[in-house]
């Protein structure tokens, strides 16, 4: 049997990250298994991997779990195996692991590492989506299956218990917690894992004042790095809370905090000379615990809060359950063993008897079985047989000629900066989005400090009436505030970031300009500045969106609801008298806005517009031609007089994967490929607008040439759409037509 793991890996500091590497490991020894490949999912794309890696899955990046689920495919494997957790996939509740299920061709075996007993509903979608397109379901314990169950989400049949694994090493190392080979002077009680506020550790910390004027000699053991990604949004806060109230209390000689991501040997040890092991977790809901299986393993005595894995565990003796954030009740269950010889040896005995079972490699056996069965069961469904959007071979070396200290230079003279066009507002604000996706996928440092730059320059352009558009290359601005399409184009660009951003530095400055900017769009605005404004506040969540945001949105919506039923007929379904420049925004705008606002009205007619759009454009014949840059009269033949224009097919793009993204209509995915395809060379000249030597793209496309200059807007709009068709997961392909070949 040849298998596949998905899940976090080492090096990512991450619980389940461990428990798949163990898993590995353990199976490579499992008679009959021939090969167990992994694929890592990664918060750091640019983080070296270990040896072996088939492929990573960036965790916001909804188009890997696509090109992923077919690469394997097209591999000599017969079984996946995917450990699963809402927080370790991308999108809303994980929900881009879906994407993974449904384009495998592999049977599929789900480990749950998160069964919770009152769903979102949500949370209960994607569940039993999973579930049910697995087919093979291990969950750890009776109650997790129990849960499992009683919610819905998967059917009694597919369920099989596997308990979670433990090494070797600490089941051999028991006996030396029996009584009579502990010779130390001090008595330990530790903890170990990542830190993070769910662990309660406060609460262990406030119990030790009552503990120790009972036992001085006693030492609290805290081993474990933060989590990396509370790191991420916090830095060291919760671990500093923690270290003042131990200065608070007096409690420095009795407390060590151990700031290390352990080995298997350092943790033996640890647990070798622990009396007494504490999990005082704040969540009932945690259905599988590493730290506390280990515990076990080890044969520890634990005083644990009542989380669903603890009372399974130790239920039959192994431990003892208090309340949830009791200090008093931990102390009193701390101090309940140590002043108890025999039931502290009558509770190691029993850990030991529970460890006994837990090893890995009798764990490995059971994981195996299950992955045979699942084999047997499934007949291979055939891959998908698509092109994979090839984003390796995206370049972004022109973006990164024409960006700077400032921002990015409009223009270019062929793809040498035009450093006269200087800057504006437009173009920096598709910058803070083309930034934002790039920097989850690779090079985090460069993007990330490239958006950072784009939000100075916005921020400097606001002012009374408006935004500032123009600055020279000088840095002077070269007009006043005002209202425009600009400012629009900022409230999207600041909704986009708002929706993903959670590091509090990047988060306030952003949803303040956002708040000042919702104030100045108090007047009447153009069409496109309403569509602009829409897209961005259609992108926040209910915690993000305050009232007057909510309100601005709601109007906005209404006017672009209104131009539509003023201007459009049965044979003209559209907002204006006339197509101009960026059309399908408007359309799009309606559809998001729609979404956002529960109302299916606008959002059908927004779908109805951006229909007759595409077709206008020759959207269902193949082969894109857009309106002129000169514009299309109601009446006037199409398409229209003028050069066709990168901005409108990015915006065709994009409209017809908010359709997609909501409707999930397979034809909405399919246009909107067929769209990205002008970029490539599907269009009029049968020449790719898309510079595969460069990365840029030129600025338009004409009677019978193409305009030579890679401008900030043409290669902003073509990297927007290729970003975004990825993440959506619609196939298609950028390679080099002549390369390809």
């Amino acid at each position: 049997m040849r298998t596949a793991i998905v899940s976090t890996y080492p090096p990512r500091a991450c619980g389940i990250g461990t428990f798949a590497a163990d898993v590995r490991a353990t199976l490579l020894g499992v008679d009959g298994v021939e090969r167990v490949d992994f694929v890592a999912v990664v918060n750091e794309p640019s983080r070296p991997q270990r040896r072996g890696l088939l492929s990573t899955i960036g965790q916001a990046v909804r188009g890997d779990y696509v090109r992923t689920a077919r690469m394997l495919g097209r591999l000599d494997i017969d079984v996946v195996l995917l450990q699963h957790e809402y927080g370790i996939f991308g999108g809303l509740d994980g929900e881009y692991v879906l994407s993974f299920a449904k384009e495998l061709a592999q049977p599929l075996v789900v480990t749950l590492h998160t069964v919770l007993s009152e769903p979102t509903p949500h949370q209960l979608a994607v569940l039993s989506e999973l579930c049910e397109r697995a087919e093979l379901v291990i969950v750890m314990t009776d109650t997790a299956q129990r849960l499992l169950e009683g919610c819905g989400a998967c059917a009694a049949e597919k369920i099989r218990v596997v308990p979670h694994g433990a090494p070797a090493r600490l089941t051999a190392r028991a006996s030396v917690n029996e009584p009579a080979h502990r010779t130390h002077e001090r008595i330990t009680v530790s903890t170990f894992g990542l830190i993070s506020p769910g662990k309660g550790l406060e609460t262990a910390i406030a119990a030790l004042p009552a503990i120790v004027e009972r036992h001085p000699e006693l030492v609290y053991v805290i081993a474990g790095r933060t989590h990396p990604d509370v790191a991420y949004r916090e830095g060291e806060r919760y671990r500093l809370m923690l270290e003042r109230r131990v200065l608070e209390l007096d409690l420095g000689e009795h407390v060590e905090f151990d700031d290390r991501f352990l080995s298997i040997d350092e943790l033996s040890d640890l647990l070798a000379a622990t009396d007494v092991f504490v999990t005082p977790y704040r969540n009932r809901e945690q259905i599988a615990s590493g730290a506390l299986t280990f515990a076990i393993a080890a044969g520890c005595a634990v005083v644990s809060t009542p989380y669903w894995y603890a009372q399974d565990m130790l239920a039959s003796g192994a431990g003892r359950l208090v309340p949830f954030d009791d200090a008093a009740a931990l102390a009193e269950a701390v101090c309940g063993y140590l002043e108890d010889a025999e039931a502290l040896a009558q509770a190691r005995a029993e850990a030991r008897r529970i460890g006994s079972s837990l090893a890995w490699p009798a764990v490995a056996e059971a994981t195996a079985a299950v992955l045979r069965e699942a084999h047997v069961l499934a007949p291979r469904r055939r891959p998908a047989g698509v092109a994979d959007l090839q984003l390796t071979s995206l370049r972004t070396d022109h973006l990164h000629t024409l960006v700077d200290d400032v921002g990015i230079v409009q223009h270019a003279h062929g793809i040498i900066p035009n450093r006269d066009s200087g800057y504006c507002v437009d173009d920096v604000a598709r910058l803070a989005v083309v930034s934002l996706t790039l920097a989850r996928r690779g090079d985090e440092q460069a993007w990330t400090s490239t958006l950072y730059r784009a939000l100075a320059f916005l921020h400097a352009a606001e002012g009374d009436g408006g935004m500032r558009n123009f600055m020279s290359y000088d840095r002077r601005w070269l007009d006043e505030p005002h209202m425009g399409d600009h400012v629009g184009r900022s409230v999207w660009a600041l909704g986009d970031i708002l929706a993903t951003a959670w590091i509090p530095a990047v988060v306030e400055p952003s949803r303040n300009l956002l708040d000042r900017l919702v104030g100045r769009l108090a007047g009447e605005v153009s069409l496109r500045t309403a569509a602009y404004s829409v897209l961005g506040l259609s992108r926040l969540d209910a915690d993000r969106m305050n009232r007057p945001a909510r309100r601005l949105l709601e109007r906005l919506v209404e006017q672009l609801a209104s131009a539509y039923e003023r201007n459009s007929s049965d044979n003209w379904k559209w907002f204006e008298a006339e197509l101009r420049y960026d059309n399908a925004r408007l359309a799009q705008a309606l559809i998001s806005g729609g979404g956002a606002l529960g109302r299916e009205d606008l959002f059908e007619a927004g779908l109805e517009s951006l229909r007759w759009l595409g077709d206008e454009c020759g959207l269902e014949q193949g082969t894109l031609r857009l309106p002129g840059h000169h514009g299309r009269q109601r009446g006037e033949a199409a398409p229209g007089l003028g050069d066709e224009q990168p901005l409108d097919a990015a915006a065709l793009v994009e409209a017809e994967l908010a359709a997609f993204a909501i409707t999930r209509e397979p034809e909405h995915g399919s246009r909107a490929r067929h769209a990205f395809e002008w970029f490539l060379g599907r269009n009029r000249l049968d020449r790719p607008l898309y510079d595969f030597a460069t990365g840029g793209c030129s600025d338009g496309l004409g009677t019978d040439e193409m305009n030579a200059n890679e401008g900030a807007e043409s290669t902003l709009a073509f990297h927007r759409a290729a970003l975004m068709l990825d993440a959506a997961g619609v196939p298609t392909s950028v390679r080099e037509p002549a390369l390809a070949t």
